[in-house]
């Protein structure tokens, strides 16, 4: 494992927010390992005071189709989870937002995202950031849109990873080449294509088909997993549908769906504070809907 390199950790609060000496640190850093030798930029959520070796939970946030590595920070989310650790609404977690933009978590030519995620971004964030996970069950990872859609796969296809894992309006759908191609347009072309492949004989949409996933993940080893989504978003049937096939399984999971919520982060800003208390809870303290 090569380790990450620090490229820059500056402080920062919204005015009124923290304490004095009790800001968080934010830290770009550059992730790497086998599956992403030229590296993934990242950016990291330090709790205040934090030191290396003092214990944190590990948290991995993936962030939404357009988005970056500091979605996390830039949409407000840092500054929620700030006020709910000053407030005793969450222990000291350390927060990582690694960059997959354009890859849908999914191993193909243009970056095997999903490998990185699974088996390289753990190790190196505990040996840049020592203290923070040491053990699944000290570990969570949650995404928005595309990132829920990664993270739900973290779950059911790697759930020795994560304790905890929790999807807001998860990309889900039916993915096939035959669905995918009767669809097909010049947008579609230019986004689906490189990673899902060119032609029935390069396609991997159904290996990354997560209903596919769900129908064969072992129930046993699936950590606990919330799905929400809105009303009015237009994934709420393949998030549905998910949600049915984890439950025929006999796979719980806490779902919910947000009365006129759409695809926005607006409504994704208002959820996350229950989900980051979800992604913290003790197992002895587990619900499910």
């Amino acid at each position: 494992m090569v380790r990450g390199t620090v490229a820059l950790a500056l402080m920062f609060a919204e005015p009124g927010l923290a304490r004095a000496g009790n800001s968080p640190r934010i830290v770009q850093t550059v992730l790497r390992g086998p599956n992403a030798p030229g590296g993934v930029q990242t950016e990291v959520v330090l709790p205040a005071g934090w030191k290396p070796g003092q214990q944190a939970l590990l948290m991995v946030f993936l962030h939404d189709g357009w988005g970056n590595e500091r979605s996390f920070r830039k949409h407000g989310l840092a500054d929620l989870a700030t006020r709910m650790v000053q407030d005793g609404a969450l222990p000291s977690v350390i927060i990582a937002c690694p960059r997959h933009k354009g890859t849908f978590i999914v191993d193909s030519p243009r970056a095997a995202m999903e490998s990185f995620i699974a088996d390289d971004l753990v190790p190196d964030l505990e040996d840049e950031f020592p203290g923070a996970g040491g053990s699944p069950e000290r570990r969570s990872v949650w995404g928005i849109s595309m990132g829920g859609y990664g993270a739900l796969k973290m779950a059911l296809r790697h759930p020795g990873v994560f304790g905890r894992a929790a999807a807001l309006a998860p990309w889900v759908q039916p993915l096939s080449w035959d669905s995918y191609e009767r669809n097909r347009t010049l947008r579609s072309r230019w986004l689906l294509e490189p990673v899902f492949g060119h032609s029935r004989e390069q396609s991997r949409f159904e290996v990354n088909d997560l209903d596919s996933i769900a129908a064969s993940a072992d129930p046993a080893l699936v950590p606990p997993l919330l799905i929400w989504t809105g009303s009015r978003d237009k994934w709420e049937k393949g998030a549905s549908d998910l949600t049915a096939i984890l439950r025929q399984r006999g796979i719980p999971v806490d779902a919910a769906s947000i009365p006129g919520a759409k695809h926005r982060w607006r409504d994704w800003q208002r959820a996350t504070p229950e989900v980051l208390a979800f992604l913290t809870r003790s197992a002895g303290n587990d619900r499910t809907r």
